[in-house]
């Protein structure tokens, strides 16, 4: 996976490793995070079958959020230029961003297409950091954030594109048909929805990152895991979506594990 190298009987770190967990760029494992002691559950979620006491941090902590939104607004700054060039973004006009943290997508996006108008939908307890951030991008004026929980409350309509980015593997099932309905009644006829996750095989075993992963989200969600291609595939087409481009990878840097789908209302 190219995270540690062998010398001898002896592990190092590799270069990815030093730059992600040692030193001034290291954004995914700091003092206060609590890996450690989540993974050390690990053994007896397996053993019973129960996930461990979750706790969701984007809501309940602030602290645990500002952190790691922080984490997904960097990896979204370097993605973004080479997820852009993939998307069907020229001729569209207003955007829904699901879930889209401090918006360095919108952000990417609307810098790109200047008629491009967004709309990022956070949870109500996030709204404050994403305004702030959109602001310090010089955008409050094409860039709005609305203040929604969409596994409870209906989505805002009239939306040429929505994109939504590493969502569906935090929820179940059922709480990712509901949201695949909802994104398609908020969809202008002839509309592009764009899912950017973690795809595994129907097996589930492959690939490697997605299996190590969905394995984290058993002990840090209460619902979630990653999900088989031909899952989402059948999501999609009981929401109303024809002509599905894809899975294409989000990008090539070695941190992305992510594809993208690409679906059209009906």
């Amino acid at each position: 996976m190219g995270l540690l190298r062998k010398r001898g009987k002896k592990y190092a770190n590799s270069a990815f490793s030093l730059r992600r967990l040692v030193g001034s760029d290291a954004s995914f494992l700091l003092p206060e995070y609590d890996a450690w002691k989540r993974w050390g559950g690990l053994a007896s979620a397996l053993q019973s079958g129960k996930r461990p006491k979750t706790h969701k941090p984007f809501f309940s902590d602030r602290n645990e959020a500002r952190r790691l939104l922080d984490a997904l607004h960097l990896d979204g700054q370097e993605i973004a230029p080479h997820l852009i060039e993939k998307l069907p973004l020229n001729r569209s006009r207003t955007l829904l961003d699901i879930g889209g943290g401090l918006g360095a997508f919108s952000i990417a996006f609307c810098r790109r297409y200047a008629k491009l108008q967004a709309t990022l939908v956070e949870h109500p307890r996030i709204v404050t950091l994403a305004r702030r951030a959109i602001a310090q991008a010089g955008l409050s004026k094409r860039i709005s954030v609305v203040g929604v929980n969409f596994a409870r409350q209906d989505l805002p309509r009239g939306f040429d594109t929505v994109y939504v980015s590493n969502i569906l593997h935090s929820q179940s099932v059922d709480e990712n048909r509901s949201l695949l309905w909802k994104i398609r009644n908020c969809l202008n006829p002839d509309g592009y929805l764009i899912v950017r996750d973690v795809f595994m095989s129907r097996d589930r075993i492959a690939p490697e990152w997605a299996t190590l992963f969905s394995v984290a989200l058993l002990l840090y969600t209460p619902n979630g895991r990653c999900y088989a291609l031909d899952e989402i595939l059948g999501w999609l087409r009981e929401a109303g979506f024809s002509k599905l481009k894809g899975p294409f990878t989000s990008s090539r840097l070695a941190f992305d594990p992510n594809s993208i789908l690409i679906a059209k209302t009906a």
